[in-house]
């Protein structure tokens, strides 16, 4: 699993309560990504060893084919791996005290925001079309009172137990801020 002491601005107290990601189903177009990769110059090359022979023995032709080969698996393997990065990187992390969100924009660019629980006003869980249905995978759309909006989500299984989830230790949130809250006044009203 993840370790609280790799989360950001640690607090003290809290625990982990869900720890997601996107639907493993998103990694399908990775997956067929690869296939295609490793097929289509297969194919290329018995297509020309069949056909054109000659093309192959050629001293000029076949060093260019083979750099042509050699850019096609380059590139493909680095937008394979983007891909792959992007899935596995964006993560989205619910404490006892607060909601991360770590997602990856770029090779090398990671944007990550924090959401006190007790800010949650409103979430809302979407599931949409055939394949999100029957697999229970959706977006979740979290807002709040502060300065950002809202946070989304995208993709996770079970949106509507994770939604269910966060408004109950939001509430819960709330009654304990407000119980240290009231606390910390009562210390300071009591000089003794």
């Amino acid at each position: 699993m993840f370790d609280l002491k790799h989360l950001p601005n640690p607090v003290h107290g809290e625990e982990i309560v869900h720890f997601l990601r996107r639907h493993p189903i998103n990694l399908l177009s990775v997956l067929l990504g690869y296939v295609l990769l490793f097929f289509t110059p297969t194919f290329g090359f018995l297509y020309v060893w069949t056909y054109a022979p000659s093309v192959l023995s050629d001293p000029v032709i076949m060093p260019i084919v083979v750099l042509i080969g050699s850019l096609f698996f380059l590139f493909g393997w680095l937008i394979l791996f983007q891909m792959f990065m992007d899935y596995y990187l964006d993560v989205w992390i619910v404490t006892t005290r607060r909601i991360l969100s770590i997602e990856q924009t770029g090779l090398f660019s990671r944007v990550v925001s924090e959401l006190r629980l007790y800010r949650v006003q409103d979430v809302t869980a979407t599931v949409n079309g055939l394949f999100h249905t029957l697999l229970n995978y959706g977006e979740l759309e979290i807002q709040t009172a502060g300065e950002k909006t809202h946070f989304v989500f995208e993709e996770i299984p079970h949106p509507m137990n994770i939604s269910k989830s966060i408004l109950e230790l939001a509430e819960e949130d709330r009654r304990k801020h407000l119980d240290e809250a009231m606390e910390e006044s009562g210390a300071m009203k009591d000089p003794d």
